[in-house]
């Protein structure tokens, strides 16, 4: 039997460079999180009888998680989304109900307040300065919660333009990684690094818009296609606040993307939401300013005056106070023969503080039962997305860790592992070198 051992002692040294390669990459990107650990393929070669003749690289493969991949993709998107969706709620906490000056429901009181001690002394000019004032107050805050809260609304949707952007670059990367990835595939490599730079880049799109991934790459939102092989399409917005939305475009039209996950579906949930508290309170202020209008129309004022409104309303406009009110047209009075003494009108404009029904929303309930539910409410909902946000992302540490252990660089591991190619590479440099003197010799006593 003949034995190249020349042969057999080169392939071991290349299988070693091949190890050596491998460690020297682990080692670089230890501290890189979009990294899985690389490890050689080996395969004994067969020489004359079966018998060992070396060995051959057959390629390098890194470390996978599939399904930890798509688990950790849906936890970064929940994670994104709550994020985003929380902070601008959690701003809004505050403009309903500011730790410092006089909340809606404060001003509602305030007002009825000012009717009742009216009541009480309908000719004193303090009480009516004082019904002015509140009445005056009432409608700033109105109009400066709804403006916030507008304000609110379109700030949290601010940055989807730029994030849009950022999901196209992404979606045309990962589509040219496709083709790149398809190639070196079919010429028997793994491409492993292409892989990774794969997986980073579903990442971020499952962080961005909650997108996901099968294993070919092709990545969708909820079903709609982002990115097809080596095609990616181009994904749009339009609108502002709350009517903000999200189109792909297909090569036959558009098709609109309905409820997107991770950052920009949080950011676009949270203007939802912050649109629909200020459409709440909207109709608690109209509703409150309807019913004290109506009864401040049935009195008459000092000066005789009568139906002249203490708030104007416009359908889909913040209240304003009447500029044409004054301390002597607030009708204290029920009727003309009453003036100056008589309350009992601004005693029934007081009244309507415990008059239930006074919202639709809550027909069993007064105004500050009214304002309490739409507060509670909505502090309900900031509480649950803190909740999720946390619960999400508990999840994605621990399944970020538990992925970590498989695909993760151990350095102490690369280090034994350098220190067995590099031991392994000199005794088969030894036994080429063994191998050579046994020919010199052979040839010598020929």
């Amino acid at each position: 039997m003949s034995l190249n051992l020349n042969a057999i002692g080169l392939s071991g040294i290349l299988a070693a460079e091949a190890e050596f390669a491998a460690t020297e990459s682990n080692l670089t990107n230890a501290s890189n999180p979009n990294y899985s650990v690389e490890s050689v393929n080996l395969e004994t070669l067969a020489g004359a009888g079966g018998a060992g003749a070396g060995v051959s690289v057959l390629g390098v493969q890194r470390a996978d998680t599939p399904f930890l991949d798509s688990e950790i993709n849906q936890a970064n998107a929940s994670q994104s989304f709550y994020s985003a969706y929380s902070q601008p709620l959690q701003a809004a906490e505050n403009i309903v109900a500011p730790s410092s000056g006089t909340d809606l429901g404060q001003a509602v009181q305030t007002l009825f307040d000012s009717f009742s001690n009216l009541a009480a002394s309908p000719g004193d000019a303090s009480a009516r300065s004082s019904v002015l004032s509140a009445a005056a107050n009432f409608s700033q805050i109105a109009q400066s919660t709804s403006s916030d809260l507008s304000q609110a609304a379109e700030q949290s949707v601010a940055g989807i333009a730029t994030m849009v952007g950022q999901v196209n670059q992404d979606a045309q990367q990962v589509a040219q990684l496709n083709g790149q990835i398809i190639v070196e595939q079919a010429n028997g490599g793994s491409a492993p690094a292409l892989l990774d730079q794969r997986d980073a880049l579903v990442n971020d799109l499952a962080s961005l818009i909650g997108a996901s991934a099968d294993s070919n790459g092709n990545v969708s939102v909820n079903g709609t296609p982002l990115v097809s092989g080596t095609a990616a399409l181009t994904l749009s917005a339009s609108g502002s606040g709350a009517s903000s939305s999200l189109q792909i475009a297909l090569p036959q039209g558009t098709i609109q993307l309905s409820q997107p996950g991770g950052e920009i579906g949080g950011a676009l949930s949270a203007a939802a939401s912050l649109t629909s508290l200020q459409n709440s309170l909207n109709s608690f202020v109209t509703s409150v300013a309807n019913a004290v209008n109506a009864q401040q129309e049935a009195g008459y004022g000092l000066d005789g005056s009568t139906r002249v409104p203490i708030f104007e309303v416009t359908d889909g406009e913040p209240i304003a106070l009447n500029p044409a009110l004054n301390t002597q047209n607030i009708a204290a009075a029920a009727s003309a023969s009453g003036v100056p003494g008589d309350g009992s009108n601004a005693g029934a404009i007081a009244a309507l503080a415990s008059a239930v029904g006074i919202d639709s929303s809550l027909p069993t309930g007064n105004a500050q039962q009214v304002f309490a539910q739409i507060t509670s409410q909505f502090g309900a909902t900031v509480q649950t997305a803190q909740n999720n946000q946390t619960q999400a992302a508990a999840s994605l540490n621990s399944l970020t860790t538990l992925q970590s252990s498989t695909t993760g660089v151990s350095l102490n591991a690369e280090l034994t592992n350098l220190i067995q190619y590099q031991n392994d590479l000199q005794a088969t440099t030894q036994a080429v070198q063994a191998a050579n003197n046994m020919v010199s010799y052979i040839i010598q006593e020929l």
